[in-house]
């Protein structure tokens, strides 16, 4: 459950694993504020029109520092005042930044956490690429090597598609491409998804048992399919588009072009017939119906065609596993359909689908002309154009995939503001305070469950920045020990990571889940909550401008990173959260009355946004109504800690020319937040796939559904901001 959607979706997003708020990865001054002299402030404050007359109160004085100035501007720069408040805010909030921010060539979408994560990656090249680069720790010198390895643009021409024939040759051939070892199916199947990490059929890793969060259990889920969704599998133009980029990738490894096609062509069917089977994402929000725990004896009973022990065994080597091993299987249909899918699929396309996975998890490591294959699809299914990204960033996005947390020391003793902790702590106890305090209000909740509530608010627990190991040179060694990175062979380092995660998940089975074990690295922009820890982590990467900066006013630092903590802190009573004790323990702890109410509330915010459309395309109000919950109490719970901040400290100082009261900024605050521009093709994914609302009405169906939002800007009902109908789950 996160705050915003990463850049690459994790597996299996339905199931509560963690929540998130935004996009993904970032630094400090995301957006080069503009620097206003006086005298052009001056100018500013004749000429723009206001909001709503300033008051006369002296405690109203207006605030002429630097940082006020300029965040000012920034704020005056996005708005459009030519639209009313009350009729659309997202597009008084961010009409002038959309103007002013045409999407950049090779990009699907663009916003907030985009620009962050791009100058922070400026600032990890920088430090990478310093001649007097020099570190006593060895994680720190592998994540050099590794970044160097991925910058060896010519050796990774000069071995062109080599390396990934060589291996697809050890593994036992393709039938593609030449000879294959035609009754190895165990074999290429423990070689594909075990040793390399690819999940054709299905995908198995190692994680908290939802039911005893304290023990680690082996877990598979369904998985498979290479286009974003099972929806994509019924588009004729993207099917098109994807055998034609398999094709490509199959003759660049060696193909006859009229054989390639006639197989890749069987392996889509496999797929199609996969994406058939495959569970919708709304389907599978309620984790108490998809959790299923079972021996490995009879996961073999339920889907005979893999032998399990065996792939187990394998997987999880050196640990010894019996039939009486415990597994955690997420959708046991599906695994069940897959079973009989391999039963009577012919062995060569079975092998062809399952060298394919491998292909696509290897491609991204050999020359150009894979790149380019895969960039002409990614037109047809995101409507990027031809991608202008240099090298050394994709090189960085590479280095934080594979040694994240040993970049994410190098970022933080470079950049991070170590008293920025301290003050995050301190409005994370305000916010939860107020969210306390809030249950007190609800009429709909009985005594007993309110008061569960209450001790599971105050059970959460809060990580902020990073975790303190990655300072910790030979503790930070000692996560990366065994992980063999080489200067001049980026794909072999590829091939060495897949195999080095593998043996970390096995090494985890055994011992219980760590609280050091972040999901998230420092540089990220985002934020999560995880359920089985009942924990909410804020990365050094969020912890900066528009979100939170030390010299901002109160009302933008709680409408930014405060908007941040109350969404993550709510995530643990939406309808996925709230099946988690305060321990991390998937079980029923609500009365029923006060159940059957949630579920009367949430049925009206589903209802809600599943009347918003893009481009003629409904919201799926299902899919998202635990990050839309999630938004909705997270703004009520930061703007009512900002009212009690301001009964204790008394009224901010305004900022100059924008016109708005500082009640009316936080709002302008969480809005700007959302500022995005999207091409159609990568709005549809999003419909389709994202478990998030559009950035637009994460922005208008949380602000219509607010008392204080409409009290401060004073719209009527009937009014588009103000429907007279307000969804309220917390």
């Amino acid at each position: 459950m996160t705050f915003a959607v990463p850049a690459q979706q994790l597996s299996r997003p339905s199931v509560p694993l963690c929540s998130q708020v935004g996009f993904r990865k970032g630094t400090t001054q995301p957006f080069g504020w503009l620097r206003f002299s006086l005298v052009g402030l001056a100018l500013l404050m004749v000429s723009c029109p206001l909001v709503t007359s300033p008051a006369t109160d002296p405690s109203h004085s207006t605030c002429l520092t630097e940082a006020c100035i300029r965040v000012a501007g920034k704020i005056l720069e996005s708005l459009d005042r030519g639209v009313s408040p009350c009729e659309d805010f997202y597009q008084f909030s961010c009409g002038g930044w959309i103007r002013k921010n045409p999407l950049p060539d090779g990009r699907s979408r663009w916003n907030t956490f985009n620009s962050l994560w791009d100058q922070n990656q400026a600032v990890l090249k920088h430090l990478l690429e310093n001649a007097t680069f020099n570190s006593s720790s060895e994680a720190e010198r592998k994540t050099q090597r590794f970044y160097l390895s991925c910058l060896q643009v010519e050796r990774i021409q000069e071995l062109g598609a080599r390396p990934l024939r060589d291996l697809i040759d050890k593994i036992g051939g393709w039938n593609i491409t030449g000879p294959w070892d035609q009754d190895n199916f165990m074999e290429v199947l423990k070689a594909v998804a075990g040793t390399y990490r690819a999940t054709p059929f299905f995908t198995v890793y190692v994680n908290a048992d939802s039911k005893s969060s304290n023990s680690n259990i082996i877990q598979v889920d369904q998985s498979g399919l290479f286009l974003p969704s099972r929806d994509y599998y019924l588009n004729r133009t993207v099917l098109a588009a994807y055998l034609d980029y398999m094709e490509e990738l199959g003759l660049l490894l060696g193909g006859q072009p009229a054989s390639t096609r006639e197989q890749m062509w069987q392996v889509l069917e496999l797929e199609t017939q996969l994406a058939n089977i495959t569970v919708p994402q709304d389907q599978r929000r309620d984790e108490e119906k998809i959790y299923h725990k079972m021996s490995i004896s009879e996961l073999q009973a339920l889907a005979p065609s893999v032998d399990w022990l065996e792939f187990l065994s394998f997987l999880l080597a050196p640990l010894e596993l019996s039939d009486s091993e415990p597994v955690v299987v997420y959708g046991t249909d599906y695994l069940q359909q897959v079973s009989d899918l391999i039963n009577r699929t012919e062995p060569s396309v079975l092998n062809n689908y399952l060298i394919w996975n491998l292909v696509q998890k290897t491609t991204a490591s050999l020359d150009r002309r894979f790149e380019s294959a895969q960039e002409k699809l990614l037109e047809t299914l995101y409507g990027t154009k031809k991608s202008c990204t240099p090298r050394w960033q994709t090189c960085i996005s590479n280095t934080d995939d594979a040694l994240g947390f040993a970049l994410g020391s190098l970022f933080v003793k470079a950049t991070f503001d170590r008293q920025s902790k301290e003050i995050a702590e301190g409005m994370i106890s305000e916010i939860r305070s107020a969210f306390e305090e809030a249950l007190d209000m609800l009429a709909w909740m009985d005594e007993k469950t309110r008061q569960a509530a209450k001790e599971k608010a105050d059970a959460i627990y809060d990580m902020i920045g990073f975790p303190d190991f990655i300072l910790e040179p030979k503790e930070l060694d000692d996560v990366y020990d065994g992980y063999e990175v080489s200067e001049d062979s980026f794909f072999q380092n590829m091939l060495n990571l897949f195999n080095f995660s593998a043996k970390v998940m096995a090494d985890q089975l055994r011992k219980p889940p760590s609280r050091d074990q972040w999901s998230m690295t420092p540089q990220t922009v985002n934020a999560y909550y995880l359920p089985t820890k009942n924990e909410i982590v804020f990365p050094a990467g969020i912890l900066q401008a528009p979100f939170y900066a030390r010299n901002h006013p109160k009302a933008l630092n709680f409408g930014g990173i405060g908007v941040v903590m109350g969404h993550e802190l709510t995530h643990a009573f939406d309808d996925q959260g709230r099946e988690y004790d305060k321990e991390g323990n998937l079980r029923p702890w609500w009365q029923n009355e006060s159940l059957a109410a949630f579920r009367n509330h949430t049925a009206c915010m589903e209802e809600q946004y599943s009347q918003y459309q893009v481009n003629g395309e409904r919201l799926n109000g299902l899919q998202t109504l635990g990050e839309n919950i999630a938004d909705n109490g997270g703004l009520k719970a930061a703007y009512n800690a900002y009212t009690a901040w301001l009964r204790k400290h008394g009224e901010e100082q305004r900022l100059p020319a924008v016109g708005l009261t500082n009640h009316q900024l936080f709002f302008v605050g969480f809005a700007q937040v959302w500022c995005s521009v999207r091409t159609p093709e990568s709005s549809h994914e999003g419909l389709v796939t994202d478990p998030h609302s559009p950035a637009r009405f994460r922005v208008l169906g949380t602000l219509s559904n607010s008392r204080d939002f409409l009290r401060h800007f004073g719209c009527p009902a009937g009014s588009p901001m103000n429907s007279g109908q307000l969804c309220e789950v917390w």
